[in-house]
């Protein structure tokens, strides 16, 4: 009855050299992420687009070789949060159990957030193609469209470090600073709304909110990419 003696033991052994797996992929994964990101900084930035049409177009043409760079990089960076998000994920359903809702907003949010992105850069793409093969005049209209969609990005990343603080303060899959961590970024993730309604887009919690929003996402990201590079060593040694 049940299989030989130790077979349960081997299979929970397999399991946790299973799960160390999954979390050093996860880990590479959020440090490539992170990499990507810093890269896509000496890259050219985006022209403001309060430009005229004749300026937008002017400025992607005589660097469109680098805006294109930009572009991979993001797009790389895009499959790496995939994975990560995944991975992610995976370690706090794993804790958490299959009814739990935190790891299940995490996952949610984070596919919303990456979806987001994702239409944000489909729009950068039609920005650097419509600068030489197409009618200038759409350049604004696309520059624009470009930085609402950015916005859309900020409420599914408040729910997204909601999902990872619950999920983490309350399993301790992960250190516990990293769950407050999660929950100041989406703190600071949500002053950055206020640029919904801020007639000053240079208003200070906006601007504290939106680049400390951005900044504390990516030390997040390495964070938790290092303490599952980590982690999976004591497991193995565990399950040994």
């Amino acid at each position: 009855m049940g299989g030989p003696t130790g077979a349960g033991r081997t299979g929970y052994a397999g399991d946790v050299e299973r799960g160390a797996r999954w979390d050093r992929i996860t880990a590479i994964a959020g440090l490539l992420f992170v990499v990507l990101v810093v890269a896509s900084f000496f890259t050219p930035q985006v022209p403001d687009s309060g430009d005229s049409a004749e300026e937008l177009a002017a400025a992607i043409s005589d660097d469109r070789a680098g805006h294109q760079m930009s572009l991979l990089l993001g797009f790389l960076a895009d499959i790496a949060f995939l994975v990560f998000l995944a991975g992610v994920y995976s370690r706090l359903r794993r804790h958490e159990g299959t009814g739990g809702m935190f790891s299940g907003l995490f996952a949610i949010a984070g596919a919303a957030f990456s979806a987001t992105i994702l239409v944000s850069e489909g729009l950068y793409l039609a920005y650097i193609q419509a600068a030489e093969n197409a009618d200038p005049s759409v350049l604004p209209t696309i520059a624009r469209l470009d930085d609402w969609v950015g916005i859309g990005t900020v409420p599914v990343g408040v729910a997204m470090m909601i999902g990872a603080a619950g999920a983490i303060l309350s399993t301790h899959a992960l250190p516990v600073w990293l769950g407050w961590l999660a929950g100041l970024n989406a703190v600071l993730l949500l002053l950055s709304l206020g640029a919904v309604f801020e007639s000053d887009d240079e208003s200070v919690l906006v601007s504290i909110g939106g680049f400390g929003g951005f900044l504390l996402f990516l030390i997040w990201t390495l964070a938790a990419g290092v303490v599952l590079l980590m982690r999976p060593r004591h497991h193995a040694e565990a399950a040994a």
